[in-house]
């Protein structure tokens, strides 16, 4: 009961916590401090934890792979929070998804011995004001699937997505750094389809083609920006009718049980239809052996893209290697996936050329000698890079912490500040 209680309770955080580091840059030591929080909190606040709440507890921690260590940090954090403050639950408040998610977490921990005490209830009514918005009825809605042990529905298809210019969105792609063959590749199937379009219209057959894709390269490398941008390609084409994607991993497609993995699939292919499924480090979907529910998830999706070959488009991402041994572990799969991307890792210049874009972007600039900085800091980094590396991502880490460093040197010295200090970057912010 306490495992499955765990399970429902706690499926999507890992990737809900990697969208919200990826996407809008939280600290995933922060999340994980929340998430430790409301377990803390939620277990204490009606007596002592008991057996059953500190099963839950460790049951959660595993299937988000805490490790020790891990585990002594957090509880160092939890232990120096004064009284039962739930202001430290700033992001849960600020993003929806994650509050929701902390909700559902405490639910089941409060659930965990099999009754609601009084003072329990009273805690999750706090936390619903702070992490729901208010939403009681949602709040109840949380409990009662938990207790039942009934499926979370799947949202709804996104608002449909407005149509936009197609040179607007070729721009766009163009604008972005590096990447010189993986737009060449684009415009050309960009081209091909508005030649294709074009014979149609004069009566000419239209030459048939999966444009089912996979993107090759390590992290960092614009595979989740540009799929965003084809999507709207797409669309622009009249190829897809919405054009939205729809973006998930392993664990968005995988279920715990029998029968479970193909209705998980099958919710994320009706959500994306009309638009693009793109489904990142697609490889770990073989990573569990013959018996893992990985392969279900793969046949599921591969007759789903035949069923929907006129209304669906899927992108798989991933390392180069691992991505050609998940091809070539299913004849679906090599025959729908014939468009190839391959994402090559950013030179030292075009990442410093990423970082003063997140300039640019946030009305900054870099002092010369810090320029200089950054471009011999970056090429040597680059130089000691092994797999794994962030490229992009880790420029945009990088200008983070710059901009939090010239805040500090800012307010450490004076409290009145021109346009330019409070703009420039110095090469003391990059150290």
């Amino acid at each position: 009961m306490i495992d499955s209680l765990a399970d429902r309770s706690s499926a999507s955080v890992p990737a809900l916590r990697k969208s919200l580091v990826t996407e809008h840059g939280c600290e995933a030591l922060e999340l994980d401090y929340e998430l430790k929080l409301v377990l803390f909190l939620t277990a204490r606040i009606d007596g002592e934890t008991n057996h059953a709440e500190k099963e839950f507890g460790a049951a959660v921690a595993s299937k988000i792979e805490w490790s020790a260590a891990h585990e002594r940090l957090l509880e160092a954090r939890v232990f120096a929070q004064p009284n039962y403050d739930l202001s430290a639950l700033r992001f849960g408040k600020q993003h929806a998804a994650w509050g929701e998610q902390l909700f559902r977490v405490a639910a089941g921990m409060v659930l965990a011995d099999g009754s609601i005490h009084s003072d329990e209830r009273l805690f999750l009514t706090n936390l619903t004001y702070q992490l729901l918005n208010g939403d009681t009825a949602r709040a109840e809605q949380i409990l009662t699937r938990l207790e039942s042990g009934e499926e979370e529905p799947v949202k709804p298809t996104p608002v449909k997505m407005p149509k936009e210019d197609l040179e607007t969105c070729i721009a766009e792609l163009t604008k972005l750094a590096g990447l010189a063959n993986v737009k060449a590749e684009i415009e050309s199937l960009v081209r091909f389809l508005e030649i294709n379009k074009a014979r149609q219209q004069h009566d000419l057959k239209g030459a048939a083609m999966s444009l089912h894709m996979v993107f090759s390269g390590n992290p960092g490398t614009g595979k989740t920006t540009v799929a965003r941008i084809v999507s709207r390609i797409f669309s622009a084409l009249g190829v897809l009718e919405n054009g939205h994607l729809v973006e998930t991993d392993r664990l968005g497609l995988v279920g715990q049980y029998i029968g479970h993995t193909a209705k998980k699939t099958d919710d994320l292919v009706n959500q994306s239809l009309d638009g693009v499924l793109f489904v990142d480090e697609a490889y770990a979907l073989v990573s569990g052996g013959e018996n893992d529910f990985g392969r279900e998830a793969i046949d599921t999706l591969v007759k789903r893209m035949e069923d929907f070959r006129e209304r669906l488009i899927v992108i798989v991402a991933g390392y180069p290697d691992d991505m050609k041994r998940f091809i070539d572990t299913n004849p679906g799969l090599q025959s729908r996936f014939t468009i190839h991307l391959n994402f090559e890792d950013y030179t030292a210049p075009e990442l410093v050329s990423i970082f003063k874009g997140f300039c640019e972007k946030n009305q900054y600039t870099l002092a010369p000698e810090a320029e200089a900085a950054l471009e011999a800091r970056t090429a040597a980094e680059l130089k000691a890079a092994g797999r794994g590396f962030g490229n992009g991502r880790h420029m945009r880490n990088l200008f983070e912490k710059a901009i939090r460093k010239h805040a500090v040197r800012l307010c450490m010295r004076k409290r009145e500040w021109t346009k330019e200090e409070l703009s420039q970057l110095n090469t003391e912010d990059l150290s």
